[in-house]
């Protein structure tokens, strides 16, 4: 792994970081490589010493493991937004799948800034996403990030979601990969949003305030110059009526919360876009 090139590690940050990582030998290479970059950081092992911490040094940010001993991640986070003395402090979540219902156990207030899948983790990627909570610049050199700009270049996702902290963290995700998203809460805003600027690709949930999924598709296939947008549907269940219902209705890509990652969602917004 290639960190930033030793010019940049001759100051030290002002920032200071909290490692809060089950994985010993996981959090001792991040550490490392903050400390090469100027970051003071400190390394917990469990989620009581977190909290301690948290208390104690008033961290500029907090990076978190959602599996760890004693307190879990959410449990930490919980009582973290409880917390005056440290509501505030910026969070990245270290998860393990990065699966929608993963992440939509962690309280909306917890200051959640992004996201890291822990079967992926690259030390790079880590040390450039907290760059960006604090507003350093990209590196010189093309990022993986910088790469994936490319494939969303131009194109509208049309994303109909009323779980805010995960729409949050996904539209996060979406722009990063250079898309336009709009954002609708519920099937009338998803109604007229389509008709005011026509998507690319609809990302639909099925269980929605007022409308259902399902029953938006309904109604913009009643419309020929929208029976071609291609329709990726997120459930939480997979009942096979619901997939067939979906199949019937036109729609590409079925995907469960549960058993799909944050990425994979990406992954076929591109496919479909192309």
């Amino acid at each position: 792994m290639n960190h930033m090139s030793t010019d940049t590690q001759l100051f030290a940050r002002k920032e200071k970081i909290l490692v809060a990582l089950s994985d010993i030998s996981l959090a001792t290479l991040i550490s490392q490589a903050l400390l090469q970059e100027g970051y003071e950081n400190f390394v917990v092992k469990n989620g009581q010493e977190a909290l301690d911490q948290m208390k104690i040094k008033q961290p500029d940010l907090l990076l978190i493991d959602l599996i760890m001993p004693g307190k879990n991640g959410y449990e930490i986070l919980t009582e973290k937004s409880f917390d005056r003395m440290i509501t505030k402090i910026p969070v990245i979540i270290v998860s393990n799948t990065g699966a929608p219902i993963e992440m939509r156990k962690i309280p909306s207030t917890s200051s959640v800034k992004d996201y890291i899948i822990k079967a992926h983790v690259d030390v790079d990627d880590v040390i450039e996403k907290i760059a960006l909570v604090f507003g350093y610049p990209a590196r010189k050199e093309i990022t993986k990030e910088d790469k994936n700009k490319s494939v969303g270049l131009g194109k509208v996702i049309l994303w109909v979601e009323d779980d805010k902290f995960l729409s949050t963290i996904l539209l996060k995700k979406f722009e990063s990969s250079g898309y336009k998203v709009i954002k609708a809460d519920n099937g009338d805003q998803a109604l007229e949003m389509i008709q005011s600027t026509t998507p690319n690709v609809i990302v639909l949930d099925i269980l929605l305030p007022g409308l259902s999924g399902f029953e938006i598709l309904q109604k913009i296939h009643i419309q020929d110059k929208f029976k071609t947008i291609p329709v990726i549907m997120l459930s939480n269940m997979s009942k096979p009526s619901d997939l067939e219902k979906a199949k019937m209705l036109g729609v590409q890509k079925f995907l469960v919360k549960a058993a799909v990652s944050l990425d994979q969602i990406v992954k076929e917004i591109a496919i479909l876009v192309k």
